[in-house]
């Protein structure tokens, strides 16, 4: 289209030949430049591939070429310009193959020279301008291989850009995908302030919605206990991630649900936020105190059992020497237990146990700790206690063990107990349950239904009045 439009232009400049033989040579000529242009144009618009395109474009070369060989037959200042610049657009601006490229700026070059140099005898300067146009040649060649060479390093950057960019988005929605069918928990949330960015679908099943959309913003909202967050924070900057990190949160519908956490650092727009998986182990919990009390607890009355009460006892003690208190213990025992389960059965005996736990329930306080033994035995543990106050709360269990009774009436229950108190240096509770057991025994032969202390704790307290 350039080429029609300038060339058409060109017309008014061929007119100053008018009267000469040059001016029949140069306006058809320039008329088949023009035509050609033209031509071509309607052709490259109905090409349907580069190939086509480019034999569209040789034939725009040739068709333009050899017309302008006898326009600059003229051999005037304006065709000596047109002889260098011709070839330099063949070279530079026609969109075409390489060797296209070279065959079409070396042919026009020839071509130029020839319309310029023939038929007139040649001029004296015809050796400086063939060098000229070789020169010329030369320089433009490199300047296309260079070209060519720079597109190709840019076609191959753009090439692996686009690669690069496909693949990112490739991985970017494997990652997508990967993240919201991911069977666990998954939230992303805001390292500063908590707030939550992303969750998978785990997460809005396992919470009970899409928190945005039960207008839940931080994960302050979430835990039970906001200060876990915190817990998690220090956890991570001391390791570098959260492995294990146990918690408690709140579901959409208030259910409190025990969890473990597992946390890392990760890049969310330029910013490290954190991305967490929540596995959810209340049952686990659930089981696991199951078990415990199993192991701790004596499964007919709902007291401590033995192992229990040495645990507890453990700790009491340390604690009782720390600070420099008291700690009673105490052994009781139900009276002709074994003619209760032969007179009115196992049941009635069991029946006789149970009152007897609800009983101590009742009268000790929640820090005092009681256990089954076995059998009709039971050890009683009671913190900042001394010896008259554990006294006093042994009648006092004893004389509510007579208001016991089987359930048909024909036998009332009654316990006794030994009473002791554990002395400076004792590291464990042995010493003082064999004290309380002397006490028990001394008891039970002194008649049964009765508390008896422990005779070094009885010689103590006569020599401390």
């Amino acid at each position: 289209m350039l080429s029609a439009i300038l060339n058409s232009l060109f017309f008014i400049s061929d007119w100053r030949f008018q009267g000469t033989e040059h001016f029949f040579v140069a306006v058809p000529a320039r008329g088949v430049v023009v035509a050609v242009a033209l031509v071509c144009l309607i052709l490259i618009g109905r090409a349907g591939s580069m190939a086509a395109a480019q034999r569209v474009m040789g034939l725009w070369q040739a068709g333009t070429a050899v017309p302008v060989a006898f326009l600059v037959s003229s051999h005037s200042d304006l065709a000596f310009l047109v002889v260098f610049m011709l070839p330099a657009i063949f070279y530079l601006a026609v969109p075409a193959p390489f060797r296209q490229t070279v065959a079409g700026g070396a042919g026009c070059s020839a071509l130029m020279l020839a319309g310029y140099l023939l038929p007139v005898p040649l001029p004296p300067t015809v050796t400086g301008l063939v060098l000229g146009m070789v020169m010329l040649n030369a320089a433009l060649l490199l300047t296309v291989v260079r070209s060519n060479r720079l597109r190709r390093l840019e076609w191959a950057a753009a090439e692996a850009e686009r690669r690069t960019k496909e693949e990112l988005a490739a991985s970017r929605a494997m990652l997508e995908t990967m993240f919201m069918a991911a069977p666990l928990p998954l939230v992303v949330t805001a390292r500063a302030d908590g707030a939550i960015l992303r969750a998978n679908q785990a997460a809005y099943r396992f919470f009970g919605g899409d928190p945005a959309a039960l207008g839940i913003e931080t994960m302050a909202e979430i835990y039970s206990d906001p200060l876990q967050r915190g817990a998690l924070l220090k956890e991570m900057e001391r390791c570098g991630r959260v492995d294990g990190f146990e918690a408690r949160v709140r579901l959409a519908g208030g259910d409190l649900r025990d969890v473990l956490i597992a946390a890392s650092p990760i890049v969310v727009n330029g910013e490290e936020q954190l991305m967490a998986g929540v596995v959810d182990i209340t049952s686990r919990k659930e089981m696991e105190a199951h078990l415990e009390r199993l192991a701790t607890t004596d499964p007919l009355t709902g007291l401590a059992n033995r192992y229990r009460f040495f645990g507890v006892a453990e700790q009491e003690i340390t604690r009782a020497a720390r600070y420099d208190r008291p700690l009673a213990v105490l052994m009781a025992d139900l009276d002709h237990f074994k003619r209760i389960n032969d007179t009115c059965g196992h049941e009635a005996g069991d029946y006789v146990l149970t009152a007897f736990a609800a009983l101590c329930r009742q009268i000790l306080r929640p820090s005092d700790q009681i256990a089954r033994f076995g059998g009709e035995e039971f050890a009683l543990l009671l913190p900042e206690t001394g010896l008259p106050g554990a006294v006093a709360l042994a009648e006092r269990l004893r004389a509510a063990t007579e208001t016991l009774s089987v359930p048909d009436g024909r036998l009332r229950a009654s316990t006794s107990i030994g009473v002791t108190v554990v002395h400076p240096g004792e590291s464990s509770v042995d010493t003082a349950l064999s004290r309380a057991d002397r006490a028990l025994y001394a008891a039970k032969q002194g008649g049964r239904n009765r508390v008896c202390v422990s005779d070094e704790d009885a010689v103590a307290e006569t020599a401390g009045e």
